[in-house]
């Protein structure tokens, strides 16, 4: 998409009105529902990204076509809900190293286990959950973090994806279907397509 593109003309939703994440937009069409197509800037790889969010401008890293970092992130006012989604993109030999970014993804999502290998056509996802007491001054808040390493099965490419969520607010709590966010995370990563 050109993010000089009239905002007028285009989906009055998060995406298409944030002009940083406007360029990440391949069409201003869902291609599921709730859902646009979201394309990485090293043309590296697409997948489902969220109406209700927006990349972060602030985290946003990207190094030739080999390595790429974003943040995303979205509200469900309704729910009282504050998810992110950290992705970082590498095409590298050292992707073929699984062990090595197992541990390295550990590190970063404060875990101390295994993890569970799903299978697919393109794509092997190691996928692992946690979750984190963040509550302040009695007021209760879990942060859930279902997490995954991405592997190209055709190429050395692959995505680290950090999915977290929490009560934006914990004074006025909310309640996480921690079944439900599992199910988002899992589609959102199986939804993650290399192109070489």
């Amino acid at each position: 998409m050109d993010s000089k593109a009239h905002p007028e003309k285009l989906p009055d939703t998060i995406p298409f009105q944030d002009e940083f994440t406007r360029k990440f937009m391949v069409s201003p069409k869902e291609v599921k529902e709730g859902y646009y197509l979201f394309r990485s800037k090293t043309g590296g790889f697409t997948m489902l990204f969220p109406k209700d969010a927006k990349v972060n401008n602030g985290f946003y890293e990207k190094h030739d076509k080999y390595y790429e970092s974003s943040v995303i992130a979205g509200v469900r006012e309704e729910e009282n809900i504050t998810y992110s989604v950290d992705l970082t993109y590498e095409k590298r030999n050292i992707t073929n190293e699984i062990d090595i970014n197992l541990n390295l993804l550990s590190g970063y999502a404060n875990y101390n286990g295994k993890y569970t290998k799903i299978e697919a056509d393109r794509n092997t996802i190691y996928f692992a959950k946690n979750e984190n007491d963040i509550s302040v001054d009695n007021k209760k808040n879990i942060d859930y973090k279902f997490f995954a390493y991405i592997k190209s099965n055709h190429s050395p490419q692959a995505v680290r994806f950090i999915y977290k969520v929490k009560c934006e607010d914990a004074t006025r709590g909310c309640h996480i279907d921690v079944d439900r966010e599992e199910e988002l995370a899992k589609m959102l990563m199986k939804s993650i397509e290399f192109h070489d």
